[in-house]
């Protein structure tokens, strides 16, 4: 049909897509076109969560600064959105992330406190919840409050209770797992991992799949 927006649409959910099975390049190539036609018809919601995506790919392939520059593209843009608390929170969680991997707990730590802020003023929100949360873990983990990050898996305990799909189970089975190393439980660690591999694995996502090999390889 030709409808940019259509397109837009398509190619945006196609990066994320090609993202999660490892096809990084067409990801990327996808996501570009689709923000550039975002753009062109003045789709901020689409800009913003395509930007969010393009982050989050940068930093999956250790190109942090980039990726930090995608992520806060999209804060400008999430501003204009309908849906600015949603896809606000989203991205800070995506920065958090990012900023974590680039070493500056800081400015992770401040990413996650207006993640929490923009999230917690919608409730609920599944796609949100699966940025914030494990990010939270990660963060306080990263700060040596392990109190802290029990109580966000917790959380994530509570919201697979919620969505109860195989992504959530391994959501929260990678934290458990992350906390657990943190704690120097080796055998729960290789536990928990084992069932976020199998879990990202029934999802079929790739790149979380890989992810939790190499942290099984670190504790074998």
């Amino acid at each position: 049909m030709g409808a940019p927006r259509a397109i837009a649409l398509c190619q945006s959910f196609n990066g994320a897509l090609e993202f999660q099975v490892g096809h990084w390049s067409e990801a990327e190539e996808a996501l570009y076109e689709s923000i550039d036609l975002f753009q062109q018809i003045g789709a901020a919601d689409g800009e913003a969560l395509s930007y969010q995506r393009l982050g989050i790919l940068l930093t999956a392939q250790g190109q942090l600064d980039e990726g930090l520059s995608a992520l806060e593209d999209g804060v400008m843009a999430a501003k204009q959105a309908k849906l600015r608390a949603h896809l606000q929170g989203r991205l800070y969680a995506s920065i958090a992330r990012n900023r974590l991997l680039a070493g500056d707990l800081a400015a992770a730590d401040d990413a996650l406190s207006l993640g929490q802020v923009l999230t917690e003023s919608h409730g609920h929100c599944a796609l949100c919840e699966a940025l914030l949360l494990p990010v939270a873990v990660s963060v306080r983990i990263a700060q040596g409050n392990l109190a802290a990050a029990d109580v966000y898996c917790r959380q994530l305990d509570e919201a697979t209770a919620r969505y109860g799909s195989h992504t959530w189970v391994a959501l929260a089975s990678q934290a458990r797992g992350e906390l657990a190393a943190a704690q120097d439980d080796i055998e729960e660690a290789i536990t928990y991992y084992t069932a976020a591999q199998a879990g990202f694995q029934e999802a079929q996502n790739e790149y979380a799949v890989a992810q939790c090999n190499e942290v099984l390889a670190r504790l074998q």
